[in-house]
């Protein structure tokens, strides 16, 4: 029987120098070498020039080692010259084991040339393939368009990140493998973004298209699952802050509200369309906020008086008093429709069961939160559907409402009382270009002239 021939090729160090006539003086390229079958010997450049003389080529066991003449760092130099060698031969024999017979001289270029080649994640850059994963969702209708967008701008402040502090492993350190994604860096990366002054929930959702594609890459194979579990879990603890009321100039005017109640008529997808019911009822009930709408109780309602009344989420603490205000027939109508839906025996809308504690605050924030997610992924295809030049969200409703109400003559003091608002002052100062506005139209219909002949 003849030889068994090896799978794959073991380096040595070469020193590339004429055999006839060097020039002792002179110093020469040392390489680290491989030969396959009969193709001629694969060479790459160690970086380090030697003399002839301070060479032994038989050295090491025949892998070539620098003589003490080199000088007294020859020993660390030898130390890092067979610890390379040792890890080319590591990764050779690797994709050996993994890729049977498979061996070519391309294999041993790319490993010579630091190619992710025995990688278990292929070589993948992680941010093009939480791109993928991103468009893959969006392109399948699991995500929405702004979702899309805004993983986009997450991914593209990750890379910021990486070459801001060198933190990649590989193209300069710009750039990550998808395989060396850790908590470690992560937990940086959190840090990071505090220190750009962004908040609790501005680094959750800068997290999320990370969190999802790791999940996919432990699924594939590409990731350990001990790695991904510790990922999963790396979102940071948002401090409850139910209290935020700020006002962005966008709201929907009358025209746009009656084309809302349009799309809703010629819809046929039943949850998007209870969802406008949603929104409609909170416009209607004087601008309610999502909290305060998925918190409705049925004793909340007296059908008789056409009357709601409800302590605020917002106005909880303190023991503030009841939340009282009319509801008109178009409100009405809204709550009797649900009432015939006969969903829930407690609560109004069908967002939260029956058993839900509306008392544990780290609950109903963080529920809060996922219905807000669902309603206005929903509310924003229909935004684009109705050609609205921004975002159609739930929070609109309230904004809307408090708009109409200024611009159609209803005084400032009721709309605050509407609204929930503690005093005048926090509605003028939410709304304060808004009423600017209004003021200046309403002082042009006075059209005073009480002015002497100059």
């Amino acid at each position: 029987m003849g030889r068994h021939r090896r799978e794959y090729p073991n380096g040595k160090l070469r020193l590339k120098y004429p055999k006839n006539g060097y020039d002792k003086t002179k110093t020469y390229t040392l390489y680290f070498e491989y030969t396959w079958l009969d193709a001629a010997p694969i060479r790459k450049d160690t970086g380090i020039r030697v003399r002839v003389d301070d060479w032994n080529e038989k050295g090491s066991s025949g892998k070539g080692e620098l003589r003490a003449s080199y000088g007294r760092d020859y020993q660390r130099q030898n130390n890092l010259l067979h610890g390379k060698l040792s890890h080319y031969d590591t990764c050779l024999q690797e994709y050996s084991q993994k890729h049977p017979h498979q061996m070519t001289l391309s294999v041993i270029r790319g490993i010579l040339n630091d190619a992710p080649l025995t990688r278990k994640d292929g070589g993948k850059d992680f941010i093009q393939y939480v791109l993928d994963n991103l468009k893959s969702k969006y392109t399948r209708g699991k995500i929405g368009k702004s979702r899309y967008e805004n993983g986009i701008s997450c991914m593209n402040g990750f890379a910021k990140f990486l070459k801001a502090k060198k933190k990649g492993t590989y193209n300069d350190k710009s750039a990550l493998y998808l395989g060396d994604i850790s908590l470690a860096l992560i937990d940086e990366y959190i840090q990071y973004r505090r220190d750009e002054k962004n908040s609790d929930a501005t680094i959750n959702h800068a997290l999320t298209p990370i969190i999802n594609a790791c999940e996919r890459a432990k699924d594939e194979g590409l990731i350990e699952g001990s790695v991904y579990a510790q990922i999963k879990d790396c979102r940071v603890e948002e401090t409850p802050n139910l209290d935020s009321e700020t006002y962005d100039g966008k709201d929907l005017t009358k025209e746009q509200l009656n084309k809302l109640v349009e799309f809703y008529n010629n819809d046929t997808e039943p949850r998007r369309k209870e969802y406008i019911e949603m929104f409609l009822f909170a416009f209607h009930a004087g601008g309610l906020r999502l909290v305060d709408t998925l918190t409705l109780m049925w004793s909340n309602i007296n059908f008789e008086k056409k009357e709601l009344k409800k302590i605020l989420i917002k106005t909880a603490k303190g023991h503030k008093p009841r939340h009282t205000i009319p509801l008109s027939d178009a409100a009405i109508k809204i709550l009797e429709r649900w009432k015939a839906k006969n969903r829930r025996k407690k609560f109004v809308f069908d967002l939260v069961s029956d058993d839900f504690d509306i008392n544990n605050q780290e609950l109903l924030y963080s529920t809060r939160n996922s219905c807000n997610k669902k309603i206005n992924q929903a509310l924003d295809v229909v935004g684009e559907k109705m050609g609205l030049p921004f975002k159609l969200h739930f929070h609109l409703a309230r904004h809307s409402f408090a708009c109409r109400a200024l611009n159609d003559g209803m005084s400032l003091s009721v709309v605050s009382r509407m609204l929930g608002h503690s005093s005048t002052d926090i509605t003028e100062q939410v709304y304060s270009e808004y009423t600017q506005t209004s003021l200046e139209k309403e002082l042009s219909k006075l059209n005073y002239s009480f002015l002497p002949d100059f």
